[in-house]
């Protein structure tokens, strides 16, 4: 603009002169010249997949992730003293494909670098970010904690050799990753069969009782491994996952912005589903993980949505494997298409065609479909978690557990079978048990008691407690006894049981 810096208001306040004035500054030899203090660190935060690694021919700026576009369901950040950022989305906007793919800055400060790393890992690790595309924070995070950016040994190559050994960022464990899409993919099932069947119901018909599901079969593909399992819905709230003749229990409970939170061996982790025309992006506690569907090479779609540019092949013609056959535009990048079979393609869009994410550009016809890699069936057992079951709880919560499980059994939530048969009986058996233990109504008044205690009259619980004493006394005295006068005396107590019941009623 032709403005020398001594006439800038920030440069003059910098040096400590009137904000106004347009005196010279000595900026070698100023008295009040600033004198830097601490570490600054600034993170570009993009819609790039750090998973896919494209031949990219670079229109503007820079990079070798897959750029991506789409809307924003949810974006929480929360600037400190140390931190802080900007974003030019938020909730319920969007990118589009002609956009850069850049659109956030985050900047953490620290008395030294390592301090600033502390503070910028902290912060990606709390950034929220949910929506169609993928982003870098996760990646970004794993860049931090290297011990080659660590001890400030990086040079303009760091980057590339990352990408070249494939480096990535930290993932789920796999059974959790998969247990965890397996109940998203089986309740999005289920809530369809329901609103499918509330719909029929509005236009006054009855579809068959079989299409509401309770049973989902789900598959899965995961760095090669495919993973059929069977998901079924044991409460409103709790699900049975079965794979290889082994099963596990997890507490489901939907959040109101359509994700899960999941209740897995003894940890809590909240979780999204995102589904695409070829995968599904899991997302748990702000990892991600994708498992594949069963795909079919003859079909090739586009990853992203864009502009295709050019054929690089003739229509009809041969390509091979890893061949590139066309060129598309997104968000100010070329990227290059490749084919993952060989055979001769045979195109359905043209050039100069606006693409969907997903949608089909052209089709192949296979020189050999024998040579088409399937997934390998994966063999292995669930891992044994902590189970959902009140394991040393105390009776009445047992008796509960047991009662509310059998409940929903009659609700219509069954186990597919033989896991139906074996839970039912030992339900049944519990239940009988803790009925037959004359300390469950005791439990249970005490657990009450617990709640209402300095709520009410001082002479009511007196009341009460003295009703509670007396009636332990009595169980205290028949378990003394031998076996042989139990069955007799349990009987009395049973009875005993009841009046005192009655009594506390008068008292209430």
């Amino acid at each position: 603009m032709g403005i020398p810096l001594h006439r800038i208001k920030d440069i003059r306040m910098l040096y400590g002169v009137p904000a106004w004035g347009d005196s010279l500054i000595d900026f070698d030899n100023s008295l009040n010249a600033p004198c830097p203090r601490g570490h600054v660190i600034a993170a570009r935060i993009t819609s790039e997949n750090p998973d896919e690694v494209l031949i990219l021919l670079i229109l503007t700026g820079c990079g070798g992730f897959k750029p991506s576009s789409g809307t924003v369901q949810e974006l929480n950040f929360r600037s400190s003293k140390n931190v802080w950022g900007y974003f030019s989305v938020a909730a319920a906007g969007g990118l589009h494909e002609f956009a850069d793919s850049q659109f956030g800055h985050c900047f953490s400060w620290g008395e030294n670098r390592e301090e600033a790393i502390s503070n910028m890992v902290v912060a990606l690790k709390e950034l929220s970010i949910r929506g169609d595309f993928r982003t870098t924070v996760e990646y970004l995070i794993k860049l931090l904690e290297t011990k080659s950016f660590q001890q400030n040994r990086i040079d303009t190559g760091w980057l590339d050799r990352l990408i070249s050994e494939k480096v990535q960022a930290e993932r789920p464990d796999t059974m959790l990753g998969v247990v965890c899409g397996a109940l998203h993919v089986a309740d999005m099932s289920l809530r369809n069969s329901v609103s499918n069947f509330l719909h029929s119901l509005e236009r006054g018909q009855v579809l068959p009782a079989h299409t509401l599901l309770n049973t989902v079969d789900v598959e899965l593909i995961y760095e090669g491994n495919k993973y059929v399992l069977k998901v079924t819905r044991q409460s409103p709230n709790s699900y049975v996952v079965i794979m290889n003749k082994s099963y596990v229990e997890v507490d489901v409970h939907r959040l109101s912005d359509g994700g899960l939170l999941l209740s897995y061996d003894g940890s809590s982790y909240t979780t999204y589903i995102k589904e695409e025309i070829d995968r599904y992006r899991i997302t748990i506690d702000n990892k991600t993980c994708i498992f594949e569907k069963e795909n079919d090479p003859s079909i090739l779609r586009s990853p992203s949505a864009g502009k295709l540019i050019q054929y690089v092949v003739e229509d009809g013609g041969h390509v091979f494997a890893g061949q590139c056959f066309a060129e598309i535009e997104v968000m100010k990048m070329v990227m290059t298409l490749t084919a993952m079979e060989s055979g001769c393609i045979h195109y359905v869009k043209r050039a100069g065609a606006v693409l969907e994410p997903g949608c089909v550009i052209a089709k192949l016809q296979l020189d050999d479909p024998s040579r088409v890699q399937q997934a390998e069936l994966h063999t292995g057992a669930l891992p044994k978690i902590h189970s959902t079951v009140l394991q040393g709880e105390k009776l009445h919560r047992i008796f509960h557990y047991v009662l509310d499980n059998l409940v929903n059994v009659m609700n219509g939530y069954c186990l597919p079978e033989p896991y139906f048969s074996i839970k039912l009986k030992d339900w049944v058996e519990r239940l009988m048990k803790t009925l037959r233990d004359p300390s469950l109504p005791l439990l249970e008044l005490q657990d009450i008691m617990t709640s209402v205690s300095g709520r009410i009259p001082p002479n009511v619980e007196k009341a009460i407690k003295k009703e509670m004493a007396q009636y332990a006394s009595n169980i205290t005295s028949v378990l003394c006894q031998f076996p042989s006068q139990q069955d007799t005396d349990e009987l009395c107590i049973n009875e005993e049981s009841i009046n005192t019941l009655a009594n506390l009623r008068k008292v209430d």
